[in-house]
């Protein structure tokens, strides 16, 4: 089952919309499969001293773990800390070297019983098929009229 995670009570990790969102805005940022995969794995595994590389490896590439470069999960990491990062979760876990990861001992992390919605905010104007071709006429017919 999936669950959701209170990261330093400002953000929270839904893993089943795989979405992190600051608790007090609209900011959402959708993360990829493996990306979400790595950080529910980093989350279930953040009491560890270390998370070993080749352990987070394993989790994420199963039996093609050994044919993944450490190039891969190196930018997995790097664009997980840029998300965070961008709202304002600095130094969510921290490298060890040679070795791999762990998370940072300021973090609070607290699983929660449900997420809020997450609800995308909605710019510009929205118009189903169907109200599009009404639409389009009504310019279409003002265009000729005039």
């Amino acid at each position: 089952m999936m669950s959701n995670y209170l990261l330093n009570k400002m953000c929270i990790f839904n893993e089943n919309a795989k979405e992190l969102k600051l608790v007090d805005s609209d900011v959402i940022i959708k993360l990829t499969s493996m990306r979400a995969r790595c950080l529910s794995y980093i989350i279930e595994h953040a009491d560890e001293d270390v998370i070993e590389k080749s352990s987070l490896s394993q989790a994420l590439w199963g039996k093609r773990s050994q044919f993944a470069s450490d190039a891969s999960l190196t930018q997995t990491l790097y664009l997980i800390r840029k998300d965070l990062k961008t709202l304002g979760l600095d130094d969510f876990f921290i490298t060890v070297p040679r070795s791999g990861i762990r998370v940072n001992d300021t973090v609070q992390i607290e699983k929660i019983e449900k997420a809020p919605e997450m609800v995308y905010p909605r710019k510009g104007l929205y118009l189903t098929g169907g109200a599009l071709i009404l639409f389009l006429l009504a310019i279409g017919t003002l265009f000729f009229l005039y």
